[in-house]
């Protein structure tokens, strides 16, 4: 394992999240590496980053359940058609959000996930990582996060891996292209395929500052790759969705949720493995808290 001291900040750089005349994009924290011929996105190196893609909307369920409870289970709806839903409302404002390839960890993990979170109240690794992807997290507000995802998970409204492809692919093969979309009932959630790349040298790293991507190409480039979050999207995001959604949550509060979502993942779901067989969490980093 290769561990740097620190993220390398040269391969952050400004990327506005919707430029005048053109497509925002939206793609799975894991989508590290685009190949200059890849036939889906080009050489388009910078787009911001959620974790599972479009299905990681879903946590603003959670959000709105910490902000409001009820607000979100009182509407009846699946996590996964409650992101498709939010999603097809996102690429009708001009922002694509795409469906990592088929065997994506936030997909495939998607239950187990939130379960985790679910019965993560008094798990002290996963909060202590939960804190270094969100320094301000307060252990009460971690609670209610762990709480608003185990309401949910009473409310039998979760999903698993079948329903979020069933719900997050129409056609089944849908792939990205920036064409305009004139109607609700065009909006599909775009399919892209991951790029295999080399893990030895990997962090988790969350980024609140607005405006913000990860250059993926080049750090592959330079022997280095992120789980790379941009919790700074947030804020252009939120006010483009429905007004229920808008009046239940703040952006502040799904940063949280989606911290601690984070926060299991680094802890149980992706880790890596030193020479004496020992389990550890790859580094963790957090940017312009």
């Amino acid at each position: 394992m290769n561990v740097h001291a620190a993220f390398p900040r040269e391969h952050i750089v400004l990327h506005a999240l919707v430029v005048p005349g053109q497509k925002g994009l939206i793609g799975c924290m894991d989508r590290r590496f685009v190949k200059a011929d890849d036939p889906h996105l080009g050489d388009d190196r910078l787009f911001h980053q959620l974790r599972g893609g479009r299905y990681g909307l879903s946590g603003i369920a959670v959000a709105m359940e910490v902000a409001k409870p009820g607000s979100f289970i009182d509407l009846g709806i699946r996590l996964a058609d409650f992101a498709q839903t939010l999603g097809s409302v996102l690429q009708m404002a001009g922002i694509i959000t795409t469906k990592h390839g088929p065997s994506c960890g936030g997909i495939e993990l998607a239950r187990i996930t939130h379960d985790g979170v679910a019965s993560g109240g008094e798990d002290p690794a996963m909060f202590q990582n939960s804190r270094k992807l969100n320094p301000g997290l307060a252990e009460l507000r971690y609670e209610e996060i762990t709480d608003g995802a185990r309401r949910i998970q009473a409310a039998d409204l979760c999903s698993g891996p079948k329903k979020i492809k069933s719900a997050l692919t129409e056609p089944p093969a849908a792939l990205w292209t920036p064409l305009d979309v004139q109607a609700p009932e065009d909006s599909s959630t775009p399919h892209v395929e991951l790029v295999d790349t080399d893990h030895d040298s990997v962090w988790f790293v969350t980024d609140f500052r607005p405006d913000q991507a990860f250059d993926r190409a080049a750090a592959h480039r330079d022997g280095c790759g992120a789980y790379y979050s941009s919790l700074g999207m947030f804020g252009s995001i939120l006010p483009l969705l429905p007004e229920h959604v808008r009046n239940n949550v703040e952006v502040k509060t799904w940063q949280d949720v989606e911290s601690v979502f984070l926060g299991r993942i680094a802890t149980y779901d992706i880790t890596h493995i030193d020479e004496n067989g020992e389990l550890h969490p790859y580094p963790i980093e957090a940017i312009g808290y």
